[in-house]
This record gives C-alpha cells, sequence and structure tokens, in this order.
C-alpha cells in the first residue's frame, strides 16, 4: 500500500544519551520524522531503546503503545520482558504523545479528529516512523525484526506488518482493527462524536478511505504461524466481533480470548504477559529455516 511505504529509509539522525534504571539502561533516542505534520513539537519521534548488554545485533521488537497514553511505565515493562527472552526491544512515542505532545493539550489529542485529513496524515507519519526505526535496528545487524502493539498501536503494527516486509512476527493486543466500525458502533466512538458533533458526517464522508486501510482489507508479509491476536471479550472500546472477523481473514493465526475488558486485558493480565516471551522466542527459534 504506497500511502504507508518507507522501504529502506532509516533515520537522518539518531541521538543517544543514557538514562539510569536499576536493572537496565535504556537508552533515550530522538530523530526527525520523514513525515511533517502542522505541529513543530509533534515532527520529533522520541524514542527508548532496551538493549542486551554487548549485542546491538540482537533480534528486536518495535513496541507501540495504545492512544491517550501518557507514561511509560507499564510498556517499560513489556520491553523488559522482552530482553529477558533475548531480544532488543525499541519503544517509540506515537505521534503527538509523551515527548510529541503539543502544549497545552492532552496525549493524543490531534491524533484522530474531525480532521480527517490530519488523522490519516498520523496515521501515515506514525507507520513512516516505525518504519524508519525498523531499518535503523536491520542497520545495527538485527536478523530479525518484530512488532507488538496494544490497542491503537495493536492497530499500526498490524499495519507494518502488511505494508513492511521486514517485519518477521507480530503481536496484537485488541487492535481497533476497522477505524470505521470503531468510530460508528463502539461506545469510545460514539462518546467521539457527541464530543466532535461534526466527526461522524467526516467519518461517513470518506468511509471508502477508512476501508483501504482496515485490517480486514489489508494482508500481511508473513505467514499465519507468526501472528499472535489477543481478545477481550468484555471490551467496551474495540468490539471483539471484528477481531474475531480479523482471526478468519488472517486465516486464523493463534489467537487467545480473555475475560476482560479493554484496559484489563493489558494492564491486569498475567496469563497474557506470560505468553508474549514465549511466542517470540518461537519466532526467534523458527526464523533460521523460515523463508518468506
Amino acid at each position: 500500500m504506497k500511502f504507508f511505504r518507507e522501504h529502506g529509509r532509516g533515520p537522518r539522525s539518531h541521538n543517544h544519551k543514557e538514562r539510569a534504571t536499576a536493572r537496565l539502561r535504556p537508552e533515550v533516542f530522538n530523530f526527525e520524522s520523514f513525515v511533517k505534520t502542522p505541529h513543530d513539537a509533534n515532527n520529533t519521534v522520541h524514542g527508548r531503546l532496551y538493549e542486551i548488554h554487548g549485542k546491538p545485533d540482537a533480534p528486536a521488537v518495535v513496541v507501540l503503545h495504545g492512544w491517550h497514553m501518557e507514561s511509560y511505565n507499564f510498556f517499560d515493562y513489556y520491553c523488559r520482558l522482552l530482553v529477558r527472552a533475548g531480544f532488543n526491544a525499541v519503544l517509540i512515542d506515537l505521534p503527538y504523545h509523551m515527548n510529541r505532545r503539543v502544549p497545552n493539550s492532552f496525549h493524543g489529542e490531534f491524533t484522530v479528529s474531525d480532521d480527517t485529513a490530519l488523522t490519516f496524515l498520523v496515521m501515515r507519519q506514525s507507520v513512516s516512523d516505525v518504519e524508519a526505526a525498523i531499518n535503523w535496528l536491520k542497520s545495527r545487524g538485527a536478523p530479525l525484526v518484530g512488532m507488538f502493539g496494544v490497542s491503537y498501536g495493536a492497530m499500526l503494527s498490524g499495519i507494518v506488518g502488511c505494508v513492511e516486509p521486514s517485519v518477521s512476527f507480530m503481536m496484537l493486543v485488541v487492535p481497533p482493527v476497522d477505524l470505521y466500525d470503531f468510530f460508528t458502533e463502539s461506545k469510545l466512538g460514539r462518546l467521539f462524536e457527541n464530543q466532535n458533533p461534526g466527526m461522524f458526517e467526516e467519518i461517513d464522508k470518506y468511509k471508502d478511505l477508512f476501508d483501504k486501510v482496515s485490517l480486514l482489507n489489508l494482508k500481511p508479509q508473513m505467514s499465519p504461524e507468526r501472528i499472535f491476536l489477543a481478545l477481550a471479550e468484555y471490551d467496551g472500546m474495540v468490539r471483539s466481533p471484528k477481531i474475531e472477523e480479523l482471526w478468519l481473514a488472517w486465516e486464523r493465526p493463534y489467537m487467545e480470548r480473555y475475560e476482560h475488558g479493554h484496559l484489563s486485558v493489558i494492564l491486569l493480565n498475567p496469563s497474557m504477559n506470560k505468553r508474549h516471551a514465549p511466542l517470540a522466542e518461537n519466532n526467534l527459534r523458527s526464523s533460521a529455516t523460515y523463508n518468506r
């Protein structure tokens, strides 16, 4: 899908500085995004690198948080699990979040809005930033790079896994599979509509564009065996039937169903947390014989 492709382009600059922690020293970095939005503060990509000591060329995973997230705390935990499993991990601030937040706005305020053109531009910037990070990891010698995302970050991870051939596997936790369905049918979508009365009219006007970026209409660059999906049966934000549809459309990859809501499946689900590292390790073991 040409709208998203940035194959082979790495960051123009990549600046590191260490931040001390008790057991691991993730490095914080930044680079200029290839895609520009109207807000300068958002056009510098910030992130954190969790690296196995002395192994910059280890397999890697890019981790993407969800919409409205304003803290690294829980995703820091996921990254450390991946390091213990033998992967370097990169945690990226998605557009308009964390260090990319526009002053006097809330985290993610401009990610989705009644400005449909900006919403799609932000999606394109997100995917471009991730592809730049993947290309940088590859340039350091990473033999494979996977994606791990939750909620909105899971949807973006899925798009990257469908347009970027160098992605080896992906783990998607409660992704909003179809944004048009999300905005028009989910409880959170109706809340958006109440807060932005003109939003539904804009969304309906560009339904064909939303259909094109729906995960249901995109094809993964890897086999189903390299995909993990997580569904929350009591999800009030992302409709679980849509994830079931995705499971069928993507030829029944491995999926687990949890008796959780949208946030609890991400934040309070130790059984899922225990599954991530083994799934990543399985992809690592099979990479030597896997041939796309």
